[in-house]
């Protein structure tokens, strides 16, 4: 279980940090590749907690091994919001954005990013699971690429929307702002204090919009076993 662990916080590490740095889906995908097939042989490659949910729900994975997991892929997220507030800095346009966020709801256009969330996260899971752990499936060597594409694809086709499809990336998203004005070194200035209270007040739709993420890779875990049912 240990190699297990420490290849899923490796590659989620990796994986947030990309997406969290790059503002172009092409290279977070290839990299995303490269490290489903760096850990498909040690830990399955989940990299994503509504992944290992869907694991278990399709009875490839333990309850222990879900905890486990979400446990160590959560805290590699933190730690890369960590790396990419000392890498990016501190944006001030995002500070002056917090602030005029402070007027409106923090629900505020959730009911569209929710159900894009629920769309992306249901098709990747899906996917994931059709090409990792499906007999019709069994053995190809194109699985990594598949998912990878699949991001992509999602990814550009509701780009507009900024989908994350995985809690941890959502997670390190919302935790960077404040980080990175702390590795700034601006703890109580007026900068930090708005980045804090900014993420306080989106705290609930954060955790709102992982909520969603949980359920798409729920059904799509439910509609496998749907598909196939003997396929156990």
């Amino acid at each position: 279980m240990r190699n297990k662990l420490l290849i899923e916080a490796v590659g989620t590490f990796f994986l947030c940090l990309a997406a969290l740095v790059s503002s172009n889906a092409l290279p977070v995908a290839a990299l995303l590749c490269a490290l489903i097939y760096m850990g498909a042989p040690v830990s399955l490659t989940h990299y994503n907690p509504a992944v290992s949910l869907a694991f278990r729900l399709r009875g490839r994975s333990s309850s222990r091994a879900l905890w486990s997991y979400v446990g160590v892929q959560l805290t590699a997220a933190v730690l890369a919001a960590h790396v990419a507030g000392y890498l990016l800095g501190h944006d001030g346009d995002h500070a002056k954005a917090a602030v005029h966020a402070f007027g409106e709801s923090a629900f505020t256009g959730f009911g569209v990013t929710a159900v894009i969330e629920l769309l992306c996260t249901f098709a990747l899971a899906f996917i994931i699971l059709m090409v990792g752990t499906s007999r019709l499936t069994a053995g190809n060597s194109y699985f990594g690429l598949a998912i990878a594409v699949a991001v992509l694809g999602l990814s550009g086709t509701f780009g507009d929307f900024n989908p994350t499809m995985n809690p941890a990336v959502s997670l390190a998203s919302a935790l960077v702002g404040v980080l990175a004005a702390l590795l700034d070194g601006l703890i109580g200035t007026k900068t930090f204090v708005t980045e804090t209270l900014f993420l306080a007040k989106v705290a609930p739709r954060i955790l709102a919009e992982i909520v969603v993420q949980f359920v798409g890779a729920a059904l799509a875990a439910w509609f496998f076993r749907v598909l196939f049912p003997e396929d156990r």
